[in-house]
């Protein structure tokens, strides 16, 4: 070894991992690996790019099935199932039905009279509301329960 410039007579310390054994442990030398695109390491497929293969774990059909037939409404047999898309448009119509349910009872209870009478247009427009909220409710629980039925039939609950 030689001197260090800063302390003579010290001896100066070896370059970094120059001084270190190779194998303080007896393990395995480290080698390195090839390349990403080097030849039997294929790129990953289109719209996977972590190269996850796309597995997903199976989900169980039984609580599929349970969760259309009780929540089936809100849509959250379709976030289990992973149809996020599907369980958002049936969370926007439950909220649109409450809205419009909402908006025409207000209609109507802000237009009474002092003798307990509601106006023909109020009333029109408050019944036409809770009408169309209605609608709206009815036709998100009915693809619920096909989407309840659909499960119960599929073979794996994917419905695909």
């Amino acid at each position: 070894m030689s001197e260090s410039p800063n302390n003579p007579g010290q001896p100066q310390p070896p370059a970094y991992g120059g001084g270190q054994p190779s194998n303080p442990y007896g393990q395995q030398a480290y080698s390195q690996q090839p390349a990403y695109a080097a030849p039997g390491y294929g790129a990953p497929a289109y719209g996977d790019p972590y190269g996850q293969g796309g597995y997903v774990e199976p989900k169980s059909k039984v609580a599929a099935a349970v969760l259309a037939f009780f929540l089936g409404t809100l849509g959250i047999h379709n976030f289990y199932r992973g149809q996020t898309r599907n369980g958002i448009i049936h969370l926007c119509l439950v909220g649109a039905a409450i809205v419009l349910l909402i908006i025409g009872g207000v209609v109507l209870g802000t237009n009474v009279d002092a003798y307990g009478n509601v106006s023909d247009g109020a009333a029109s427009t408050a019944g036409m509301l809770m009408l169309l909220g209605s609608l709206v409710a009815a036709g998100n629980s009915i693809w619920a329960f096909v989407e309840f039925i659909m499960i119960l039939v599929s073979n794996d609950g994917s419905l695909q």
